[in-house]
Order: C-alpha cells, then structure tokens, then sequence
C-alpha cells in the first residue's frame, strides 16, 4: 500500500471516529445544550419514588416504572416518545425487550396511526375526538372512542419489528382493552375468549407475540365502544405509555369522562405533559384561562395518582401560518414555568433548549421540521427524544436520596 492511500484511509478513519463521538448538541449550533435538564421542584418528594424504582430496577430487582405521556399532535405520531422509550430501555435494561404499552388503533379513526405497529380493521366504525366542538360519546384516556354495532367486527394490530430497525424489538404477552361495559359482547384475542373486569377486558398468553386480532361479537345493537388498548407483560421494567391527539389541548383531556379511571389503570409512577401548542396557536388563547384549565389537569392527575412525580414540557417555537411569530408562546410556557414551580412539579423547558424565539426557522434549515414551521419531521421528533431521554438519564444519575 503507497504512503498517499494510507494517509487517506487514516483520514477517513479519524473522521468517521469524530463523527461516532459528536452528538446533536456538536452538530446542531443553535441548540441551547446547557438548558438540557429537567428542572425540578424546591420539594421532591414525588421523585424519590421514581428515581427508586428506577435504580432497584438497575441493581437487578424485580421492579417495573410505569411512565404516562400525555400530548397532542407531537405525540400521536409516535417519533418523539418511541425515541424516549428505546433510550430509555438502552440505558437501563438494553438486553430486554419492550413492551408497546398503551396503544390506539387510530386508523379506524382515520387519522394518522403511530408508525411502530399497523392496524388493519373489519366492520362499520364510527368515531369521536376529544378535540371536536361537540361531545357525542364517552371518552377514555385515549381522547379518541371508535363505536361499532355491527353483529361481528375486527381489529388487527402488528408490530412493525421487521420494517423499523430499533435497538430493542416490541413484544407482550398481556392484552387488556378497554371498553365500555355490555353482556351482549364478547371479545376473542388470537381466537381466546377475553376474561371481563371491571373496565377493560383482558387476556393473558403463554408465549410472547408482536401481533393480535380482536374478534368483536354482538348479540344485540347496544354497541361496542372501545376507548384504547394495554399491550404489556410482566417482564418489561420501564413501561412507556403514549397518549396523544391531533389538536389536543389541556381542556381536551378534561372532556374525558373516563380519564382518571383509566389513568389509574396504569398507575403512573411518572406523567409527562407536553401540552401548550394548540393553546398559543388558538386566536381565542387567554393566559388566565390557560393557566386554570393547565392546574385543574394537574389537580385530576393528583386525584387518583396523589404520588406520581410530574414533568411538564413547554410548547415549542413555531410560526403561525408558515410566517408569522406566535406571540402567545411566551405566554404560554410563562404559565408553564410558573405552575410548575407553584405546584412544585418539575419542567423540562424545551422551547430554551431547542433555541427559543425564531430557533424553528433554524430547524427547518437542516430539514427537521415540516413546511408549517409548527411540526417535525421524524428526525426532529428523535433529537428532541433524544434530549429528553437524557435530560431524564441525567435526573436519575444526579438525584439524591436521603436514607
């Protein structure tokens, strides 16, 4: 080998060494890394609890987190919270699978479905949003119901492990779906008949499955109503839950009539809130009305999970109709920060880290967010879970228990 062609090859060799070792905060200049920590309560009592299970978890005991998630449009795409999820998995149980947790299949809503697992569909469906001007029907944690009367319907869901190439693979062997209350229906999963309880209906396998079909079986036209759909095991130690709809604000998730019911169900050790965009991008916003609606969520979360730790997540920079400034951002994420240390919850402060007033523009120059300056791309999505996982990873490591 001539000394020219050794050179270039070290050459090579020492870039792609730098680039392995870069991270976003390297590469992207205009992001504030050093804002990158969630700030937490004067009190934090409600961590302890968290932060614990999280490290017995690490020291090989048999323990399991259960983290909640709660958004709107950010969140139902599944980009952002299925990177937190799997850093989250690297760091602290990277040899195990995951579980998908709490799933909607939001094609039979025909809005965009999560792309981690597909959704196939039999029967006639009807469905209602948390986010429309006028309630029609009951709604569970999902913020989306999806009603059928038909005599025999179906619903399929497949975990895309072959198409997405992720660290950890998504299985279960547990499948509680909830729905509303009928003796006229029964419910078969994979061709077993599901065991009623009190608001969900549930079946447990032998063996581990990335897939299930949902027989639906009515006896008469009462109606099927199907609020979400738990898929977990007893294996998985951290148990991410997503919950998000298009639009959504905190005032959506209030019109739920079964939210803390369901929300007990899977008794959160950790919510996350990441609410504010749809508030600062209506013409109608208000900060004191934002600001009791904002509590009166907090309130319900504590009602029924009165010791879950809280991280709200302020809204992102965005223009409102691809070019215009949002002056009603500052607003919000100023109740944001103030609520969170009023209610002594912590805050992770995203529109800072992502570079505060006019940073959107700096995102769609490096093509991460869509033409409407509001939303990112896939790749947007996983910086900022990236960021959020290790805002978390670092909260964990630095916080201290007193014995």
């Amino acid at each position: 080998m001539n000394r020219t062609k050794t050179i270039v090859i070290l050459f090579l060799l020492l870039i792609k060494l730098v680039s392995v070792g870069q991270t976003v905060c390297d590469t992207l200049g205009f992001l504030n890394c050093d804002a990158n920590h969630v700030i937490l309560p004067q009190k934090i009592n409600d961590f302890v609890g968290f932060v614990s299970k999280i490290n017995a978890i690490k020291r090989g005991e048999s323990k399991s987190v259960q983290i909640v998630h709660i958004g709107d449009s950010h969140l139902q795409a599944g980009f952002l919270t299925e990177q937190i999820k799997q850093d989250l998995h690297n760091y602290i149980n990277p040899d195990s699978f995951v579980s998908p947790g709490f799933v909607f299949p939001y094609t039979i809503a025909k809005t965009n479905n999560p792309y981690f697992f597909k959704v196939d569909y039999s029967g006639n469906w009807s469905c209602c949003k948390n986010v429309d001007h006028d309630k029609v029907c009951k709604l569970g944690l999902s913020g989306i119901t999806v009603q059928t009367r038909d005599s025999v319907s179906s619903i399929s869901i497949k975990m895309r492990n072959d198409k997405y190439a992720k660290p950890q693979k998504y299985f279960f062997n547990r499948i509680k779906i909830l729905h509303n209350q009928s003796d006229s229906v029964k419910i078969y999963v994979n061709g077993v008949l599901a065991k009623k309880a009190q608001d969900y209906s549930i079946v447990r396998f032998p063996q581990l499955t990335d897939s299930i079909h949902i027989t639906i079986k009515q006896s008469t036209k009462a109606g099927f109503d199907l609020y979400g759909i738990v898929l977990d095991d007893d294996r998985t130690k951290i148990n991410y839950h997503t919950i998000g709809v298009n639009g959504a604000t905190a005032q959506s998730y209030l019109k739920c009539d079964y939210f803390s019911k369901h929300l007990k169900l899977l008794n959160p050790d950790l919510v996350v809130i990441s609410l504010g965009t749809n508030e600062a991008y209506n013409d109608n916003y208000t900060r004191i009305e934002h600001e009791y609606i904002l509590k009166d969520l907090i309130y319900q979360i504590w009602d029924i999970c009165p010791q879950t730790a809280i991280i709200a997540i302020t809204a992102n920079d965005h223009l409102k109709d691809r070019k215009y400034e949002n002056g009603n951002i500052l607003s919000v994420n100023r109740n944001i920060l103030e609520i969170s240390n009023e209610f002594n919850i912590g805050v992770w402060d995203f529109y800072s880290i992502m570079g505060g007033k006019g940073s959107i523009n700096y995102w769609y120059d490096k093509k991460l967010t869509g033409k409407d300056k509001l939303h990112f791309r896939k790749k947007g999505y996983q910086i900022q879970g990236e960021l959020f996982a290790k805002s978390l990873i670092d909260l964990i490591e630095n916080f201290e228990i007193k014995e």
